[in-house]
């Protein structure tokens, strides 16, 4: 029996797509080792941005060396091809998981194998969204693919338009999810905001609501959401988020806070509507939580339009800001554009992370002294991880995973909270 190792780049979704890989193999009767004794090792990869990229290739070149079968699977494939099927003795795409076992076979007999044409897959009818050790957390995927056409996303590439998964297999998943352990339900797609579009209509609302209908005591947090489609079911999607069942969390990539550098970004939203749904989302929870994504470096980013972009991130105050220096990826509308310094890119990036950190610092202080209900997700090494209601994440000493608990706040830092179980 052959021995496989998993090892993920990237997203959330990359991290469901584990679960459904190990199953796959598990299923086709392949076994599940350490990285020494695998016979073959999967990349699950991720192609956003170049530097990621390098280390994929860096890690398949070291992986070899010492004797190793490798396989690709995930959004590079697609996106660097040749690179690849160079570095790689196996490619799957995003649709092709399926064939998976048949590349397996294939690589093992010292052959070269690849499936990266597009094919229709509902995944969530593979039912392997797992609880994963040692956390209470289930990341159950609603779509693939996206409606955008942002002229530097190279993503779009390797999943294609989007196909929203069955809304009766994804409430089976996370009935089943739950049944497994979970208590933290993470939906994820690359935009939720258009799930059913494919079939003519927003419907992740209706999801939502269907969710609701479940039983049990859990809680259940959005994913990413454009702007440009959440701007037209935001409104019901706040009413939804009323419900205890759901944390008061929104992700909402803004990426430029000028409105011409999202116009060349090809991103279909202003900057007056993202402040005015921020701002909506705000003043509903007393307690929330804001994620954004940054691009710094755009190759049409001038000083001027930097510093909108800082404006609007001082007036935002994000908890998380994710930020990203561009980078050109070939066969993107913006890799004809002419790039800038890697010298400007960084400069910028170090200047919001310091503006932020500032910014995150003081958030976290209105917390102290508090008292909240939290749910423990996660048992690390000597401590717990615990969410509040907004998803703001507290560090306790002791408990049980699992389990909501009340818990008072005693410490501050930008990125977490401590808390005592009270």
């Amino acid at each position: 029996m052959a021995k496989f190792f998993l090892e993920t780049f990237g997203c959330k979704f990359n991290q469901a797509e584990t679960e459904l890989i190990k199953k796959i193999l598990k299923d086709n009767d392949f076994e599940e080792a350490s990285e020494k004794e695998a016979d073959f090792i999967i990349l699950v990869t991720c192609g956003v941005v170049k530097k990621t990229e390098r280390k994929i290739i860096k890690r398949a070149i070291e992986l070899k060396k010492e004797g190793k079968k490798i396989i690709f699977a995930g959004c590079l494939p697609l996106i660097s091809k040749e690179i690849c099927e160079k570095a790689a003795d196996g490619l799957i795409g995003p649709t092709n998981i399926l064939d998976l076992p048949r590349v397996v076979k294939k690589v093992l007999k010292g052959e070269k194998a690849k499936f990266l044409k597009q094919e229709q897959i509902d995944k969530a009818k593979l039912k392997c969204f797992v609880v994963p050790k040692n956390t209470s957390v289930a990341i159950v995927p609603i779509s693939e693919g996206c409606l955008s056409f942002c002229s530097y996303c190279a993503t779009r590439l390797a999943k294609g338009r989007l196909r929203s998964f069955d809304q009766k297999e994804i409430l089976e998943n996370i009935k089943i999810a739950l049944q497994s352990g979970a208590k933290e339900i993470q939906l994820t797609s690359q935009d939720l905001a258009i799930y059913g579009l494919d079939k003519g209509k927003f419907l992740l609302p209706q999801l939502l609501k269907e969710i609701l209908k479940i039983d049990g005591d859990f809680r259940v947090r959005l994913g990413m959401a454009n702007p440009g489609f959440a701007k037209r079911i935001f409104k019901e999607i706040l009413e939804i988020l009323k419900n205890e069942k759901f944390y008061k969390f929104l992700h909402l990539p803004l990426e430029s806070g000028s409105d011409k550098v999202l116009k060349s970004m090809n991103r279909n939203y202003k900057v007056e509507e993202f402040l005015q749904m921020v701002s909506d989302f705000k003043r509903k929870f007393k307690y929330s939580l804001l994620a954004t994504d940054i691009i710094v470096g755009f190759s049409t980013e001038t000083e001027k339009d930097f510093k909108k972009t800082v404006s609007v991130i001082k007036k935002i105050k994000p908890e998380i800001l994710h930020i990203f220096r561009y980078s050109k990826r070939e066969g993107t509308v913006a890799a004809k554009l002419k790039d800038l310094p890697d010298r400007i890119k960084k400069e910028r990036s170090r200047i919001l992370t310091k503006i932020w950190q500032k910014i995150a610092k003081e958030k976290a202080k209105k917390y102290l002294g508090k008292n909240f209900e939290a749910l423990i997700t996660e048992k690390r090494e000597n401590t717990f991880l615990a969410r509040l209601p907004s998803y703001k994440a507290v560090i306790l000493k002791e408990g049980i995973l699992g389990e909501f608990v009340k818990v008072k706040i005693i410490g501050a830092k930008p990125n977490y909270l401590l808390g005592k179980i009270i």
